[in-house]
């Protein structure tokens, strides 16, 4: 397929490009800068300026810089993560916080300073914030002499931002914990003390056992969102996205409606099993945490 070939499939809203994007990977030297040049033109542009094609395109082609190690998309990836709400909603959808950071992580330039600042931007989304940490998490477990920096960008984080939205005090803690840093403890505490984190989200003894498992793994995330590590098969992944199955496209096509290249479903692989539940409710398993907190993940 030709990089013309292959942008156009990517685009299609009625099919699953896995073969575009297996010409893409065996012609990385030449996609590489055009996809790069896409999610760079995405993070800048007006909402209303985004093509179709591009929306629909971005998806598969921000797994693919993320599988190939592509240094280049590091920087924009951070600002679009940086966008509004509706932006990100938009364009990289449930994605925000199920697998960018894992994007982020494996585009690493070796600088965390653009990651830094844009956990610390003000203006951005606080789900974008917080799964921006789980990127440092990842990236301390991956880049060991990183690690020192990231702990102490961690430690510091609330003298910075004391009055931090909650959902982002819940990423802070959870990169707390999934770091192990033991000595944040009481300041943790604190926080939960003074009611910064909801009761009917997680308590702090949740934050202690998830510290604990991270002391019994020694040292190493006992977090379930660690698993996956960095993306190594984007096809692979995708093809669980319940968006790229047939069952969806023959669902579209006996609604005899098209494919909104705005809207990108989770697929199976992260299906609500109550499709009423919103990611802020009670899961539906009954553990007394938000669903997105339990088997959202």
């Amino acid at each position: 397929m030709t990089p013309t070939e292959i942008l156009r499939d990517l685009a299609r809203n009625d099919i699953f490009p896995k073969e575009a994007m297996a010409a893409a990977s065996a012609q990385r030297d030449v996609m590489a800068p055009i996809f790069v040049d896409l999610l760079d033109r995405i993070s800048q542009q007006r909402s209303g300026s985004m093509t179709d094609a591009d929306l629909m395109a971005l998806i598969p082609v921000a797994y693919l810089l993320g599988q190939w190690r592509e240094a280049r998309a590091y920087r924009p990836l951070l600002r679009l993560m940086r966008r509004s709400t509706r932006t990100l909603d938009s364009t990289l959808g449930d994605a925000v916080t199920e697998s960018a950071f894992r994007m982020i992580a494996g585009a690493f330039d070796g600088d965390l300073d653009p990651l830094f600042e844009a956990i610390m931007d003000l203006r951005a989304d606080e789900f974008a914030r917080s799964a921006m940490m789980s990127a440092l998490v990842l990236l301390a477990e991956l880049h060991p002499a990183r690690r020192p920096v990231i702990e102490s960008f961690i430690r510091s984080f609330l003298t910075h931002q004391p009055k931090a939205p909650t959902d982002l005090l819940i990423g802070w803690t959870e990169a707390v914990a999934d770091l192990g840093l033991e000595d944040m403890t009481d300041v943790v505490r604190a926080v939960f003390d003074k009611g910064q984190i909801p009761k009917d989200f997680c308590s702090f003894s949740d934050f202690l056992a998830d510290l604990e498992a991270t002391r019994v793994a020694g040292g190493i995330p006992a977090n379930r969102r660690y698993r996956l590590g960095l993306i190594e098969d984007a096809v692979e992944e995708l093809s669980r996205w319940y968006c790229y199955t047939d069952a969806y496209f023959e669902k579209q096509k006996a609604r005899k409606e098209e494919p909104d290249p705005r809207v990108i479903p989770m697929a199976n692989f992260w299906r609500n099993p109550a499709p009423s539940v919103g990611r802020n409710d009670p899961c539906p398993c009954g553990s007394g945490k938000k669903f997105k907190k339990c088997c959202l993940q």
